[in-house]
């Protein structure tokens, strides 16, 4: 029984049938729950669409209120910019698409990253499952998606020069960086991972690790390539201004103790205790060895500190673990399977046709798209609001704020989820405000609004009903709109 199991799992064809649905799983699961509901997907739309109709990027921010006159540094414009070209070509589904292909794309590289570090094909599977299964409530149509490609693509580099001692392939590391600046912002993970491989050496002698020649002679041309790196990212339409936003974003405290994805993992989805099994098992493996690389254990320490902190970085968490689990030295097999070049070819047609016989079976379509983003979003609010032609300044929620600036640009809005736009200590007292917490009356926004859009789920919704400066003109179960009397 077990050599007939060894023989069924070491065939081509097992291999083959579970790389088809490993490399569609990720697809098929979001296309059973398909709906677009990121909060910041109407900001990146109007973004890109701004972008290419002044064939520039905004230096001040054209969709706030607050920040009119501010500097406004969207990091991100090359994302905008695309993901509104697959709007523009395909509607709601063009985004749909777009987390479709990444989906898809992320599971490819996971795998991949497994392989080429030496695990055997069913270890590397089972690894990339585990890996990808944390990340699929922070998997959507986001800039942060290029990153977590783009970090697997460095790591892969970097392992690949140390495993065939060939430095010419990290050259490719620097322009990488020159589109990683472009797309989003941390691009600063990358480079801290590009400066613990350089700095190993120095590491290894602080903790008396004892090194390869191979290391030593590497971290030389890495110290160019970090430099060579960093200056790449100074290749964007902001300069070295990009660095105020980094810097902007590792000082924010109040908009991680506010905003749901920046807070810590909550332990009510699977999802979170398979990313702590995961990190358990990293840690553990590197407990057994007797040789512990000392940057392998400094890289799983500061991406659990990130995850921890915040569940949208617990994709950093899982790269780092699968690394660890994954690397085998010497290496168990690097060849790729299935060997044969017709089922390398099959596989992704065939997880191609499973995830397109998934879109016709579940009705992947604008219509419906548009159904659920409509039901997420204040869609009738919105159209009452522009009916009648009400006076603003508007007052909106944080989470509804991306939505108004591409339902209703006409508006600038009062709040939206750009934190780089609108600062810490302003989320805070917003969320605050919202919340009813004392002080709400007198904050200095909502005394000089004449218009204010609601969520129902707020407290500040019931009580501007008993506030005398507001009158109710409109509400549904979602959202209610408030004029000034």
């Amino acid at each position: 029984m077990l050599t007939r199991l060894r023989e069924l799992f070491g065939s081509e064809s097992a291999m083959f049938v579970a790389l088809v649905v490993l490399l569609s799983y990720p697809a098929v699961n979001f296309l059973q729950n398909f709906y677009v509901n990121d909060p910041d997907l109407g900001w990146h739309l109007r973004s890109g669409q701004w972008i290419l109709q002044h064939h520039t990027v905004p230096r001040t921010d054209p969709f706030s209120v607050y920040g009119a006159d501010k500097p406004w540094i969207a990091y991100s414009w090359l994302f905008s910019v695309l993901l509104f070209k697959m709007y523009n070509w395909l509607g709601l589904s063009g985004v749909a698409l777009f987390e479709l292909l990444f989906r898809t794309a992320l599971c490819a590289a996971l795998f991949y990253f497994a392989r080429h570090l030496g695990s055997g094909f069913w270890r590397a599977a089972a690894l990339t499952f585990f890996a990808i299964y944390p990340m699929f409530r922070i998997i959507g149509p986001r800039p942060g998606m290029f990153t977590i490609l783009f970090l697997m693509a460095e790591l892969a580099i970097l392992s690949s020069a140390a495993r065939k001692m060939n430095t010419r392939t990290l050259w490719l590391i620097p322009p990488l960086f020159a589109l990683w600046a472009n797309l989003h912002i941390q691009f600063s993970y990358g480079l801290f991972v590009l400066g613990l491989f350089a700095a190993e050496p120095l590491i290894n002698r602080m903790l008396r690790y004892r090194e390869t020649e191979a290391t030593a002679v590497r971290a030389r041309t890495l110290w160019l390539i970090l430099a060579a790196s960093f200056l790449a990212t100074l290749v964007n339409p902001y300069g070295w201004r990009v660095y105020e936003t980094v810097f902007q974003y590792m000082g924010q405290t109040k908009a991680f103790a506010s905003i749901i994805e920046l807070q810590s993992m909550d332990f009510r989805h699977a999802e979170n205790f398979v990313a702590v099994l995961l990190t358990l098992a990293a840690a553990y493996h590197l407990g057994w060895r007797r040789n512990v690389r000392p940057i392998q254990v400094f890289m799983l320490v500061f991406s659990a500190l990130l995850a921890f902190r915040s569940t949208k970085d617990v994709w950093f968490l899982a790269i780092a673990s699968l690394w660890i689990l994954a690397e085998q030295v010497p290496a168990a097999d690097p060849r790729p399977i299935p060997r044969s070049r017709l089922h390398r070819v099959a596989i992704p047609i065939c997880a191609g046709a499973v995830i397109f016989s998934s879109v016709q079976r579940y009705g992947l379509t604008n219509d419906m798209l548009q159904m659920g983003y409509d039901g997420r979003f204040p869609e009738a609010a919105a159209r009452y609001i522009e009916s009648h032609h009400l006076p603003g300044p508007l007052y909106n929620d944080f989470n509804f704020g991306g939505f108004l600036i591409w339902r209703l640009p006409q508006y600038q809005v009062s709040m939206d989820g750009r934190t780089n736009v609108h600062g810490d200590e302003r989320v805070g007292r917003y969320f605050d405000t919202w919340r009813g917490k004392p002080g709400w009356q007198s904050d200095p926004e909502l005394a000089t609004a004449n218009l204010v859009l609601a969520p129902k789920a707020y407290a500040l919704c019931d009580l501007l009903k008993a506030d005398p400066r507001f009158r109710l003109v409109f509400e549904d179960s979602q959202a209610a709109v408030f004029v000034r009397r």
